[in-house]
This record gives C-alpha cells, sequence and structure tokens, in this order.
C-alpha cells in the first residue's frame, strides 16, 4: 500500500483554537513559570515560534506541537504510555511503492544541517540520547557490508529497548553512511549527546571490532575497544557493546534477548535484512530466500519468521502483488514468530500491519503495536504504526502526537515527514502543512510523495495555479517511473484538476488495461474517479478494493468525504462492512 494515499480522518478544530500567543500562555498550559519554559525552550527545544520582528517577547506556541515534545520528553525519560485511548488488554515501516522509495533514497545527506532548526542541543551534561553510526567494513575483500551493516542494526536495536535511553532510529543513523562528517555535527543534527562509530574487519573466522564512543558537546572519546575474536563470539560481544554504551551514558541495563546461537542462521538473517532495507523488488526476493535459509538452519528462530512475514506484507504495501496473494503468508509467518516468541517487539509489529492494512482490524492491530511499544520503548518505527492505528479508529490528535514523537526519534525518516503533512491537511491546517512540507522538502528535495501532498495541501486551499505548478514538478520527477499505476494515478489527478477531462478518462481506461498483465491498486482509481466526478466508476473500483482486500480499503470510514464523496448507498454498504 502506498503510504502517500493514506486517509486520514478529518477534524473539526481550527488551527487558530490550537494558539498560545505569549510566554505567560505557554507556561500556564505546560503548568511551569515563564523562566522554566524559557529554559526549556533554550536547553531542550521546546517548539516555540517567533514572530518576524522577533522580539524577545512576541512568541507563539501550538498545544498540538507543545503535546508532542512533552511526549518525547517522556519517551526519553521512560517508557512511552500510549496516548489517548485508554486500553484494557496489554498493547519496515510503511513504504510508498517500491519505484518511489527508491528514488528518495540518501536524499536527506546534503541538507541535513536543516534539522538545526528543528531539534535544538540537549542540555548541558546530559547524557541520555545516541546515534549509532553504520560500523565500517574493513574487511579484505570489502564483502561483509551486510554483516557490518547487521552489527550496527543490533546494537541499535538493543539500545532501543534501553526505557531510559533515547537511541537514533536505523534510517537517520545510516543517512550518513560513508559520509566523514565531525562527530559533533552529526550530534547536533540529530540532537544527541553522543556517537558510537566503529568497524569490522571480518576474515573467515576472525573478527576485529572496534568501536568508540565521543562526546557531542566536545568531541572528547568518552569509551573505546577494540574485539579480536572468533565469529562465534559476536553474540557475546554485541552484547557487551551495548551494555558498556548504556553504562557510559548511564541509562541502566540492556534487556537481552537470544534470537539464535546459530551462526549459519544468523548469517542468512544478516543477509536478509541487509536486502530487505533497500527496499526493492528484487531484494525482497532475495530477503525472502535469505530469511527461508535461516528458519532451515534454525527452525525456532523467530526473529527470521517476523522477517519473513514482513517481505510478504510489503509485496503489498509497496503494491506489488494482490494483497490475497501475499498477506494471508504474512500472517502465517507473523503468527509463527509470536508463538516462538511473545516477547518479540518485531513479531507483534508484523501481527499488527496484518491486522491493519488486511483483516482491517484496528483494535487489534493498536493492541499488537501497544505489546510492540512496552518492549521496544524507543522506537520511532513502532510509533509510526502504532499512530496509524490510531487514525483509523478516528483518534486523529493522538495519532499526530505519535507521529511527531516517531519523528523525534527517527528525524530523517520522509515517510514520517509525509504523514504529518497527510494529517494536518486531513484536520484542514493546511497553511501548517506547508510550513511543515517546505521543511521537509529542504531535507528531502524533489522527493514525489512529498510534491504530492504539496499538491494536495494548494488544492485543499484553493489555489488551483500552485497546485498546477507542483504537479508539474512531480510530473517531471515521476518521468522515468511514468508507466508505473501510482504515476498514472497522479497525472489522471492533474488532469482532472486542471479540467481535462478527456485525458483523465483516458488515463482511468489506462488503469483498467493494466489489470489484465499486473496488479493495479483499486484504490488509486478511486481517487481519480472521485476527482472526475464519475459515480458509476468510483462504485465499480470501490467494489475491487473490497473485493481485493486493498490495503487502503480500512481507512475508507475517514476517506469519505475528503478523497471521495459521502452519500453514495453502494460505497456506504461497502463501507458498512467494516469491523
Amino acid at each position: 500500500m502506498s503510504e502517500s494515499l493514506r486517509p486520514i480522518p478529518v477534524s473539526g478544530s481550527r488551527p487558530g483554537d490550537d494558539r498560545l500567543d505569549s510566554w505567560k500562555e505557554i507556561a500556564a498550559y505546560l503548568g511551569r513559570e515563564v523562566r522554566t519554559v524559557q529554559g526549556w525552550e533554550k536547553n531542550e527545544g521546546l517548539p516555540v515560534h517567533r514572530h518576524q520582528h522577533s522580539r524577545q517577547g512576541s512568541v507563539y506556541a501550538f498545544r498540538a506541537e507543545l503535546d508532542a515534545w512533552r511526549q518525547a520528553r517522556k519517551t526519553v525519560a521512560g517508557v512511552p504510555a500510549p496516548v489517548g485511548v485508554e486500553e484494557s488488554a496489554p498493547p519496515a515501516r510503511r513504504s510508498a511503492p517500491w519505484i518511489l522509495l527508491a528514488s528518495g533514497i540518501a536524499v536527506a545527506l546534503a541538507a541535513g544541517w536543516l534539522l538545526r532548526d528543528t531539534f535544538r542541543k540537549p542540555a548541558a551534561g546530559t547524557l541520555s540520547s545516541v546515534v549509532v553510526l553504520p560500523f565500517l567494513d574493513l574487511s579484505p575483500q570489502k564483502d561483509q557490508e551486510y554483516f557490518s551493516d547487521g552489527l550496527t542494526e543490533e546494537i541499535i536495536d538493543a539500545l532501543s529497548r534501553v526505557p531510559d535511553l533515547r537511541v537514533v532510529a536505523r534510517t537517520s543513523a545510516f543517512a550518513f553512511k560513508g559520509k566523514a562528517n565531525d562527530v559533533r555535527q552529526i550530534g547536533q543534527q540529530l540532537n544527541v549527546s553522543a556517537v558510537l562509530e566503529g568497524s569490522v574487519r571480518k576474515a573467515g573466522d576472525q573478527l576485529r571490532i572496534t568501536a568508540q564512543l565521543n562526546r557531542v558537546s566536545d568531541g572528547t572519546h568518552l569509551w573505546s575497544r577494540t574485539f579480536d575474536r572468533q565469529l562465534q563470539d559476536i553474540f557475546g560481544v554485541q552484547r557487551e557493546i551495548s551494555q558498556a554504551i548504556a553504562d557510559q551514558l548511564r541509562a541502566g541495563r540492556v534487556p537481552q534477548r537470544e534470537d539464535t546461537l546459530n551462526l549459519e542462521a544468523y548469517n542468512q538473517f544478516q543477509e536478509g535484512r541487509y536486502f530487505f532495507n533497500q527496499g526493492l523488488p528484487d531484494s525482497l526476493m532475495k530477503a525472502q530466500e535469505r530469511y527461508q535459509h535461516a528458519i532451515q538452519n534454525d527452525p525456532k528462530f523467530a526473529l527470521a519468521y517476523s522477517g519473513l512475514a514482513d517481505t510478504y506484507a510489503y509485496q503489498a504495501e509497496h503494491m506489488m502483488l494482490p494483497p490475497k496473494l501475499v498477506m494471508p503468508k504474512a500472517k502465517e509467518f507473523a503468527e509463527k514468530a509470536v508463538a516462538l516468541d511473545n516477547n518479540l517487539g518485531e513479531a507483534h509489529t508484523s501481527l499488527g500491519i496484518v491486522k491493519l492494512d488486511y483483516e482491517w482490524d484496528g483494535a487489534s492491530a493498536r493492541r499488537e503495536f501497544q505489546r510492540a511499544m512496552q518492549l521496544n520503548p524507543g522506537s520511532g518505527y513502532l510509533h509510526h504504526w502504532y499512530a496509524h492505528s490510531l487514525e483509523v479508529q478516528g483518534h486523529l490528535d493522538d495519532a499526530l502526537r505519535e507521529m511527531r514523537v516517531a519523528l523525534a526519534l527517527d528525524p530523517l525518516e520522509v515517510i514520517i515527514h509525509w504523514d504529518i503533512a497527510n494529517e494536518l491537511l486531513m484536520m484542514r491546517r493546511q497553511d501548517e502543512a506547508l510550513a511543515h512540507l517546505q521543511k521537509s522538502l529542504e531535507l528531502f528535495p524533489n522527493h514525489p510523495l512529498l510534491l504530492y501532498f504539496q499538491a494536495w495541501a494548494y488544492h485543499l486551499k484553493g489555489n488551483p495555479g500552485a497546485a498546477h505548478r507542483v504537479m508539474e514538478s512531480l510530473r517531471t520527477v515521476l518521468g522515468p517511473t511514468a508507466d508505473e499505476p501510482f504515476s498514472q494515478a497522479v497525472f489522471g489527478l492533474e488532469y482532472a484538476w486542471d479540467g481535462r477531462r478527456a485525458e483523465a478518462e483516458q488515463t482511468l481506461r489506462q488503469l483498467e488495461s493494466q489489470r489484465a498483465t499486473r496488479y493495479v491498486d483499486a484504490m488509486l482509481a478511486v481517487l481519480l474517479c472521485s476527482a472526475l466526478n464519475d459515480s458509476e466508476g468510483l462504485r465499480r473500483w470501490f467494489e475491487r478494493a473490497y473485493e481485493e482486500r486493498a490495503t487502503l480499503f480500512v481507512y475508507a470510514p475517514i476517506m469519505r468525504g475528503v478523497y471521495f464523496p459521502a452519500g453514495d448507498p453502494q460505497v456506504d454498504a461497502l463501507i458498512a462492512k467494516l469491523r
């Protein structure tokens, strides 16, 4: 399913209702003195805005942004409690179509310094946050990148399970892969107090792993060590490095888990994760094969079952294959992972994805994500998914807060940037959405999904000229993928908005003809039919979306009246079949 088209519920609130217009109002809202709040703004990144004349006293803030900052601050201090919704039961990343995801890889690097305006310097003396940079592959043949990347991810994962430590997520950490940035600059950009870097040299069964922890404020070394070990000792080395970092940051014990002791299974899993993170069709197939081999070598390797589940689920999420073809397999392997290890956060996440986007069961999905967050409280990926489960139940304010917590944990994950924009649009806060998108596009220039939402923002704001200009830019960006169904749907939407009905109808016929040779997510055509005011086509494609278990269909109740018109009896009858 395309993250770009995820529908969001409409809120009746207006931007002005959310605004606080002085230090006094901000302090009263937070229940603190003005001096304390001003200190938070200076040292801890409290989101306070200033008017253009920049007088010190002329400030304003938005309640939603303050709530998100406060929730993110709690995440650093301890286990974050899911917001908004009372829950009696205990509580990879959604991607755009693969071709669009591939077009946005690493574009954040050139503009990383822009994050300084959003993420402030941590308070002096505080050591409560860290980024683990990708370990370098110094092997003789330079053929162990999957292994060095895997070691990095294992350390990130272990540290993110520590409640009193904020760990920058993989996507943002790996944005600096292969870059010669100064650790102080990286730390300031990502708003962390410490940076871990290292290298791996693997020759046969011999390993040399070096690791070094640096303080961001002055660049000094806090801790460093070299490990000369046998390959079979890799699990112990991972635990030792993770605990040493937690000790240096005064974060407490690292919760330990034992995924597998089978070295061959471990190597196959690391290769699988390496390919999965590339997000391309061929890479997903390679990842699937590696995970299967890992399971053959260790049939009780729960994490490998979770990875295998995700390779199937993401073929539906990326609109590559029909959900009915791949999601049952995703469910089978996710349930197997949970059965093998009920304390594995990744397993509950995999199962939650299936329950949300295939079984259309938002309540059960929310419980799976809540359980996963209990096990891995520092994961931006999980907060992002949990936010989506709140969206389908209509809790948009809570979803936006969770999405902003996710962004604080993973500031260079473009998916979260466009999800926030989408939520703001559905709350009718177009000006805020446009401001957010402007910053996001500075980080990710010409990213197609960000441009897509920018066009929607102008369209909903009633500025067709600006929407047309953005769509023209988007057409240029999508040129190499012009035959993809998503690109076709975008072009058709542009024609419909511009009043070029014949061309829009021709695009709709092209989507129809493509169904004979490939999977076309029916919800793409639903949006186009809506723009054309084609009620008959809307009903036909909507029926297909229901029958094919389109991953967007679960959001139909909150799409209604936004992406397609309300009041059609046939469409309403299908929506009523949702749980």
